[in-house]
């Protein structure tokens, strides 16, 4: 009997190497590798191909171009019309007796801009293209973020089938010995029939798994502006660098100096600061010029003739007239309070985000030092429990019923260990995002 034990493993071992020697690559045909993207390769992408990233570019470079409009002149105006003179109509023009008081006129006239307002509304417009890129790292660290969750799902997902495929194998030769056993009445059909239903269970958790990862590579897809259905080959075989972030330098300057939305408050604070200095240029005046002239026809000495006149007036405007100062007055106390209330706003801010960063911190060592504990403990000592079964059920002592639920348990511990590195990762990507460290 165990002649032919050994016999039956000496074919397994053969069968495995033979596996193994068809699964090597031809040395005199290599085969040309595709390119294979890091986590950083594809945050480079998206920062450069991006469209979402790309119109914040122009949108700045639309606040300067309305900054040169702040810099035009009111444009001139014309006009035609009749003048009279003088207005009674018993008089006359001359000792002839005439009594032509009609006379045509054309009026030219163009008012001078504030120049002062001029380039402080030029400053306004061009502190936008600041906002705007505030907005942009905004936006880029949210896609960092989904491009991370989404990389490393793939990682965890191609990991957990590299397990399924290892413990797959195991099974697969627990089936065959107990296959040859069950000719001598060694093992029940009952095990053997669920040992081939865990082994469909596997392969149904391997097509699901490779679902997620195509699902997760279509996103990465889509935010590098690549077709959602392109081959894309990811750096799954180097392992992920856990980040271990320093909270102790994250403070309230901290946060207004590397988050970008919090960036934005003030920048926008300092735009209002500026509209403000726009509208207390309301209270300097403008000045205008105005230019007439008029065609009067007379009869001089029997003849007709003409006359021409002309007259040409300086006019300014007087913004200090009460009817026209409360309104600029109004509006500048008006951006006064807008402005303590985004200070407010961006305070409040500021003590959440440094509050979750505390949470996500927090949750982070615990991940870690679960993980931690379940790799280095937990997942060994299943590890053990298998091998003690494997090497009863190889000495013919042990059943196959044991081994196979010692198999299991093992399979799950090493299926739950990347699903808690995928919680550990998602948190990290939490903390990164909050901290926005990319």
């Amino acid at each position: 009997m165990k002649y032919r034990l050994n016999k039956s493993l000496l074919f397994i071992a053969l069968l495995i190497i033979a596996k193994c020697s068809e699964a090597q690559p031809d040395s005199l045909f290599p085969k040309v590798q595709p390119a294979i993207f890091s986590l950083s390769d594809i945050l480079d992408s998206i920062d450069a191909r991006n469209p979402g990233l790309q119109q914040f570019d122009y949108k700045a470079q639309a606040s300067y171009a309305r900054g040169e409009a702040a810099r035009s002149w009111a444009p001139p105006s014309a006009g035609i019309g009749l003048s009279e003179f003088p207005y009674s109509a018993a008089s006359t023009m001359d000792g002839n007796g005439s009594t032509s008081r009609k006379m045509l006129m054309l009026r030219l006239q163009q008012m001078f801009p504030n120049f002062s307002r001029q380039r402080k509304e030029q400053a306004v417009h061009r502190s936008y293209a600041q906002q705007y890129q505030d907005d942009r790292e905004t936006m880029k660290n949210r896609l960092f973020a989904k491009a991370k969750l989404a990389y490393y799902d793939t990682y965890t997902a191609a990991k957990k089938i590299k397990v399924i495929g290892e413990q797959q194998k195991q099974l697969k030769l627990l089936i065959q010995i107990a296959e040859g056993r069950l000719a001598y009445g060694k093992a029940r059909l009952a095990n053997i029939y669920k040992a081939r239903a865990k082994l469909s269970d596997l392969t149904s958790m391997k097509i699901k798994l490779q679902s997620m990862h195509d699902q997760a590579v279509a996103v990465l897809n889509s935010l590098m502006n690549l077709p959602i259905d392109a081959s894309l080959q990811l750096d799954t075989a180097t392992a992920v660098m856990e980040q271990h972030a320093d909270i102790l330098q994250v403070d309230s300057s901290y946060i207004q100096k590397h988050r970008s939305d919090i960036q934005h408050i003030g920048d926008e604070i300092h735009s209002m600061r500026l509209k403000q200095e726009v509208v207390s240029a309301e209270r300097k005046p403008t000045f205008g010029l105005s230019f007439d002239n008029m065609r009067m026809p007379v009869r001089m000495e029997g003849k007709n003739s003409s006359m021409y006149m002309y007259n040409v007036m300086a006019m300014v405007s007087i913004p200090i007239a009460p009817w026209f100062s409360k309104g600029y007055k109004a509006e500048a106390r008006s951006i006064d309070d807008q402005i303590h209330a985004m200070q407010k706003m961006q305070d409040g801010q500021v003590h959440e985000v440094i509050g979750n960063i505390r949470k996500d911190w927090l949750r982070l060592q615990s991940a870690r030092k679960d993980l931690n504990i379940f790799q280095s403990q937990v997942i060994p000592a299943y590890g053990k429990v298998f091998q003690s079964n494997l090497n009863a059920f190889s000495e013919n002592t042990g059943d196959i019923y044991e081994t196979l639920s010692a198999w299991d348990e093992l399979t799950m511990k090493k299926l739950t260990y990347y699903d808690k590195l995928e919680t550990l990762l998602n948190i990290q990507v939490m903390l990164e995002t909050e901290m926005q460290a990319y």
